[in-house]
């Protein structure tokens, strides 16, 4: 099969009085761009009438692609799983409840050709939501990210987002990732750029966001903030704890002692002692985690082959590898 132009990732759950719709905005925003492209449908265990839907749409449309979960696995998932099944050079990603505007694709997608970019974010700078449920708590945990990871993107929940395919194939997502994935692409060296997009008020289902789904963000975001500045250096982080607290505890164990031989006060009455005693432990503690994640981490890297850095293109290499070291080369 020939490979599409652009691939449309849409997680997909208990959406069906939205799908037709979807599609057929869709349909209308990508014709005129001249564009080959295919929809991938990610059903996500939807227990309304989603999936029968899904499965005549397929009869009708040749370009939709559709990817059934066994069961709810949630949106990350839905998008890695789409990510792994386009076929397309581009990729775009969207929300199913009709609130983000296709229409906005073929223009990020200009963004992206013409200025260089490999990823673009869709900014909803009007949100059509409600101020306490959703955009309170989303102002809240957007401007909580920026701050712990420095990236400039604005609306890191907005799904409407364009990328090339070589960085989604360097993403791999897991809990509530999806809402991190520009700053995981500029974790990778991507060129991330940000664009103001239409938001709809949703007309048709029931939104899937809550407050509990913002507290399982800032979980992921200790994830992600690790990840970022100390996946190939765990013992800078957990050895700088392990440091501090040992100067604690010995700052602790020295006033013990300048209080025993100066104003006569033992250890056994003096609480310091103790304080001491407990952040030196916690100092050696912190400093054999790091040293086990260092080794953790030398044996994720080495035993898969991967690497600590990501390379965008060659020139001048031959097609043909380079022999190993005392291998003989073919004649």
């Amino acid at each position: 099969m020939t490979e599409p132009d652009l691939s449309v990732v849409v997680p997909v759950y208990n959406e069906q009085d939205n799908l037709r719709p979807l599609l057929t905005e869709i349909e209308a925003a990508l014709q005129p761009t001249g564009l080959s492209y295919e929809v991938i449908a990610v059903d996500d265990g939807s227990r309304d009438g989603t999936r029968a839907l899904l499965e005549t749409l397929a009869t009708e449309k040749p370009y939709l692609r559709v990817v059934f979960f066994r069961r709810n696995f949630g949106q990350t998932a839905a998008f890695d799983a789409g990510f792994k099944h386009a076929r397309g050079r581009l990729l775009a990603t969207m929300d199913a409840d009709l609130q983000n505007d296709p229409k906005d694709i073929p223009l990020m997608l200009a963004r992206l050709e013409k200025e260089g970019h490999d990823v673009v974010v869709g900014w909803r700078r009007n949100r059509k939501d409600g101020m306490v449920l959703r955009k309170v708590p989303s102002w809240i945990a957007n401007a909580f990210i920026r701050r712990v990871t420095g990236t400039k993107v604005h609306d890191l929940g907005c799904s409407l987002r364009v990328y090339r395919r070589e960085i989604t194939e360097q993403l791999n997502l897991y809990g509530e990732m999806h809402r991190f994935i520009s700053v995981l692409a500029e974790g990778v060296g991507a060129r991330v750029a940000e664009m103001e997009v239409h938001h709809r008020p949703r007309h048709a289902g029931s939104s899937k966001y809550g407050l509990m789904r913002t507290l399982k963000v800032i979980l992921d975001l200790v994830t992600v903030w690790f990840m970022h500045g100390y996946q190939t250096k765990p013992i800078y982080i957990f050895g700088g704890v392990g440091l501090g607290m040992l100067a604690v505890g010995g700052g602790f164990g020295a006033w013990s002692l300048y209080d025993k031989f100066f104003h006569d006060v033992w250890v056994h009455n003096n609480p310091l002692f103790i304080l001491g005693v407990m952040f030196g432990l916690m100092g050696v503690q912190s400093l054999l985690t790091g040293i086990i994640a260092e080794l953790l981490i030398r044996t994720y890297f080495e035993s898969g082959g991967k690497r600590g850095w990501h390379v965008a293109r060659t020139l001048g290499f031959h097609d043909s590898p380079r022999p190993a070291p005392g291998a003989t080369a073919p004649n």
